[in-house]
């Protein structure tokens, strides 16, 4: 459910500026690097409305919108009696509406930002649907350790794909704002940050800043905060060392905060939390899940 918010937005914002900007937006380029399964197998993309297709709708692509739902009424459905009533329903309306014809004719013919707005709507309900009814247990906890881990990932491979775009454009501002926008942060910057869009600041909000909720040091704080409430059902040695590689990485990230002004510099720093965050999320996987 969190990939999904994440690549809904990104795919919003980045619609909305393929219709600003003069040049050819790279929606193969976007493709390629989203879509996973058979739908690489077919013939490239030509317009927008094809890769929005099949980004959004796609069966046969594993990381579509429509996959990520089915998939995640899947996982309920194999839980349900640990989740609430209210939560099913809400993944059910969400599963129809995503396979709902008049979707797919809104995306294909009409404007596809209804369609989109329509689908966020969805998952903002479930956010909401979750906090006002779960029980705050053990399940609680891993559904947070799930969404923190899975925003972190999310986050990074925003911040790596419009650095990667920002070398054919001089206008660097404008890739600032529509990052930004991509991580509903804008807001955010105009009241938190008093200067006109600069590297040094964006980046001290993406990374950073405690007080943005799609930051990645906040969402390592959360991914912390959630862990600690599992010492009680842990093994001591599992506990302390996934203890430590959380350390670890929030101090590191503390270390490299003067160092992110550079395309480089920000390359450098994406990479090493990426390398962090699937550090936690494997031994969380392997001690918790049993998967190796």
């Amino acid at each position: 459910m969190e990939r999904t918010d994440n690549m809904l937005r990104m795919l919003r914002t980045n619609y909305i500026a393929s219709q600003d900007e003069i040049l050819d937006f790279p929606w193969q380029q976007h493709v390629a690097h989203l879509a996973t399964g058979k739908v690489l197998q077919t013939n490239p993309v030509t317009d927008y409305r094809e890769a929005l297709y099949v980004l959004l709708l796609s069966k046969d692509n594993d990381s579509s919108v429509f996959t990520n739902i089915v998939r995640a009424r899947e996982n309920a459905r194999s839980v349900q009696d640990y989740i609430t009533k209210e939560l099913w329903q809400n993944l059910n309306d969400y599963y129809h509406l995503v396979r709902s014809p008049q979707t797919e004719k809104i995306i294909r013919e009409d404007d596809p930002v209804t369609a989109m707005d329509l689908l966020l709507r969805e998952g903002i309900l479930f956010y909401g649907t979750v906090d006002i009814t779960m029980y705050r247990g053990e399940g609680y906890a891993f559904l947070n350790l799930g969404k923190y881990l899975e925003r972190a990932i999310q986050v990074l491979d925003i911040v790596e794909m419009r650095v990667r775009t920002m070398d054919a454009s001089a206008n660097e501002a404008v890739h600032w704002k529509y990052l930004l926008y991509s991580l509903s942060g804008y807001e955010f910057h105009t009241k938190e940050y008093k200067n006109a869009l600069q590297a040094g600041d964006v980046m001290n909000q993406v990374f950073l800043n405690t007080r943005f909720p799609h930051s990645i040091m906040y969402c390592l704080l959360q991914i912390e905060r959630y862990f600690n409430r599992l010492d009680s059902l842990s093994l001591p040695e599992s506990f302390k060392e996934i203890k430590f590689l959380l350390g670890k990485a929030i101090n590191e990230l503390r270390y490299h905060s003067d160092e992110i002004q550079e395309t480089q510099q920000i390359e450098r720093l994406t990479a090493l939390a990426r390398e962090r965050v699937l550090t936690v999320s494997g031994k969380l996987a392997t001690y918790y899940f049993g998967y190796s």
